[in-house]
């Protein structure tokens, strides 16, 4: 090894060592957070998680394939080591954000080589700084905060791992001067595998090939075979991609549920406004935060485009036009084309022919963002360049500053998620008309055992949506626990009729006309009940009281203990059912 490679690679290593230490510092005051959101869902109230070792199996992966099946694994994983402490979950999401900003600093030093810099006096330490530059903005953006925090946007940081392994393998093909066909074989083989995985984590690794292929074509020269094969068969290569385009948007447009599977589609806007509601969505939320991180919002409030003519859609689009076009024509410049079609193809799933039951969320943009942050650094690097000739000291201190404040904001950022009132106080004081906001404030209230305040924040969801299940229900349930019992009953009432299908609500009406001595509509409920669930073990348990001791027919009260003690052998007051049914059992 020469004085100069060693050299290039402790530099290497020092900034591979500098990136990790800035990813801990940054968001070690995030690792003891409590779930939040949808992890509460998707983590402590997931049954399957109560024997994660049952995940932890390659026929699960198999059958959970297209299900995210790889990323229900490492949860399970981490249930299986450390049962459901927080501590490690968050360990391992940020283990993958900082080895993504790693990635991320080896691809982008690849891609200035790529893109022919070194002809234009580029030498390899300013491709080490500027790749370093754009790494350590990407590790540190507030923006990011939201995928590395939130457990269950662990979807994205860990896809974003699997893809940039699978593009840094395939500029390490590119590179090569001679392969053999086996080789290629072997690369591709690799990167297909790869893929693979990340596509069993989230589908955004759909987009790799598209960014692999306006990689390969940005790149190379205009008098390359590859160049030349686009010329000749321009026509042809067009016409297959706008009737493949036409055909795929009928089928999206006439079919609400395509690529999305069994979602509720009637809780969204529906595709048309959806797409059309992106680009403004991309300009004036996603690229506005990426250059001012300020305000970031969990929920934030979208506006809903609803016509081609509107100027809240021909703005954007035109916005995003001028932007491709302007690199091309303006600049000149391949290498920005490539970065802003990086953002563009990556978010465009989520961003146009997916629907999705938001039209905006942060953690959506977590590797798109990557685009941005190389574009910015690169164009601050050509204004460093000249000026640092005379102030290369005030190089070095601006860009420790805008670190340094970019990390203030994300540790700041971090803050908002130590526990659910802070977050969804947050969230509310920046959407307030968003219903969402509300329902999760009252809930975080009602953890809190701030039943007032619990109570005012769900009428006022009320008042905005009287039809959502869980307003309703929770209203409820906290009217039922202030003993007003005609409140509570109206609710479950309305809550049993906007989500027939939960069985909890008419348990909680036949708990309620249990009371009251309605007997006969209490063993109605509580038979719907336990038709929607057949594990309520509680709801036997009633059904036994109620038929048993009220309705005298014992035979079926007998049965239905019988079956609660089987569901519960240890519920409260088991032992007197097994004393009852041994009594009736020796008659």
């Amino acid at each position: 090894m020469t004085v100069k490679n060693s050299k290039a690679s402790q530099a290497t290593f020092a900034y591979c060592l500098l990136i990790s230490l800035l990813g801990i510092l940054i968001f070690a005051n995030h690792l003891n957070n409590p779930f939040q959101f949808d992890s509460v869902a998707y983590i402590t109230n997931n049954a399957t998680l109560q024997h994660p070792e049952t995940l932890l199996t390659f026929e699960f992966w198999h059958k959970a394939f297209l299900a995210r099946g790889l990323l229900q694994m490492s949860v399970a994983l981490n249930t299986y080591l450390d049962g459901f402490q927080p501590f490690g979950y968050h360990v391992l999401n940020l283990a993958f954000h900082i080895l993504n900003a790693l990635l991320l600093f080896f691809v982008l030093e690849k891609a200035f080589r790529r893109f022919g810099f070194n002809a234009m006096g580029w030498e390899d330490k300013r491709f080490r700084t500027i790749s370093f530059f754009a790494a350590v903005l990407f590790l540190c953006h507030p923006i990011q905060t939201e995928s590395v925090i939130y457990i269950m946007s662990r979807s994205e940081v860990m896809a974003s791992t699997f893809y940039l392994i699978g593009f840094l393998l395939f500029q390490q093909l590119l590179e090569r001067p001679t392969t053999s066909r086996l080789q290629y074989g072997f690369y591709f083989l690799t990167i297909f595998l790869i893929a693979l995985l990340g596509f069993t984590v989230k589908q955004i690794i759909a987009t790799l090939p598209a960014v692999m292929l306006f990689y390969y074509f940005s790149s190379c020269p205009d008098h390359s075979p590859a160049w030349q094969f686009l010329k000749k068969w321009k026509w042809s290569i067009l016409g297959i991609l706008s009737t493949t385009a036409g055909l795929l948007f009928y089928k999206l447009l006439t079919d609400e549920s395509f690529l999305i599977g069994p979602s509720r589609t009637e809780e969204m806007v529906g595709r048309a406004k959806y797409m059309l509601s992106q680009p403004g969505t991309i300009i004036f939320y996603y690229l506005k935060k990426l250059l001012f991180p300020i305000n970031l919002n969990i929920d934030p409030d979208i506006e809903v485009v609803t016509s081609f003519l509107s100027w809240s859609f021909l703005v954007p689009s035109l916005c995003i036009v001028l932007l491709l076009v302007g690199s091309l024509k303006i600049f000149k410049s391949r290498f920005i084309f490539f970065f802003l079609c990086w953002f563009f193809i990556i978010l465009s799933p989520s961003s146009s022919i997916v629907t999705l039951h938001d039209l905006a969320a942060e953690h959506r943009i977590y590797l798109a963002s990557a685009g941005i942050f190389i574009l910015l650094t690169y164009a601050a690097s050509e204004v460093a360049y000249k000026w640092s000739k005379t102030q290369p000291l005030q190089i070095v201190v601006i860009f420790c500053v805008v670190v340094g404040a970019l990390g203030i904001l994300t540790m700041k950022r971090n803050t908002v998620w130590h526990s659910e009132l802070s977050l969804w106080q947050d969230t509310y004081q920046k959407s307030p008309h968003k219903v969402r906001p509300l329902i999760n404030l009252a809930r975080a209230h009602s953890l809190e055992g701030d039943a007032e305040k619990a109570i005012k924040y769900y009428e006022e969801a009320l008042l905005q949506r009287p039809q959502v299940f869980a307003a309703n229900y929770n209203l409820g349930d906290l009217y039922l626990n202030k003993g007003l019992v005609p409140d509570a009953l109206q609710h479950f009432l309305l809550a049993s009729q906007v989500e027939p299908e939960i069985p909890e609500s008419f348990a909680k009406l036949g708990e309620i006309y249990l009371s009251q001595k309605k007997f006969e509509l209490a063993d109605s409920y509580f038979r719907r009940a336990v038709e929607l669930n057949p594990q309520y073990s509680l709801v036997f348990k009633n059904l036994g009281i109620v038929n048993f001791y009220h309705l005298k027919k014992p035979k079926r009260g007998l049965a239905y203990f019988s079956r609660s003690l089987t569901l519960d052998p240890d519920q409260p007051e088991a032992d007197k059912i097994r004393q009852l049914l041994a009594k009736h059992s020796a008659q």
